[in-house]
């Protein structure tokens, strides 16, 4: 999924692992971003290394959130996807799960499993200051 913010920097995309006053804490898999100054870390829980570089929010290009939805049978859902790749819809309107055939899976919360060529991502972008 690509929820979450992110940062042009030196004219690439990096994942933001936290904004702190006027630094930002960008995170990559590239292992080329050695040569941006990035610093690899491992820790035991991980597969792979990241690469971790602590930046001035003037030196970004821009700072921005992605957020997704899905289109389903024409009507707009929240999207997830587990940690297999397989992807689910969801709502907390009882009506509209009801109409489309989705699940109770929490107290106030449907969802269903869908196949990624039956919805349309909608992905909503918005600027930070």
């Amino acid at each position: 999924m690509i929820d979450g913010k992110y940062a042009d920097y030196k004219g690439e995309t990096y994942k933001v692992v936290e904004i702190v006053s006027h630094e930002v804490m960008l995170v990559t898999e590239d292992e080329s971003a050695v040569e941006q100054g990035f610093e690899a870390q491992t820790a035991n829980y991980v597969n792979h290394t990241l690469y971790f570089k602590r930046v001035r929010r003037d030196e970004l290009d821009e700072l921005y959130e992605l957020f997704q939805e899905a289109r389903y049978e024409g009507a707009i859902f929240d999207l997830y996807q587990d940690t297999e790749g397989a992807y689910y819809i969801g709502t907390e309107d009882e009506d509209k799960a009801s109409t489309f055939g989705l699940s109770k899976t929490d107290d106030e919360y449907f969802s269903k499993f869908v196949d990624e060529a039956d919805i349309e991502k909608i992905i909503y972008r918005s600027h930070i200051e």
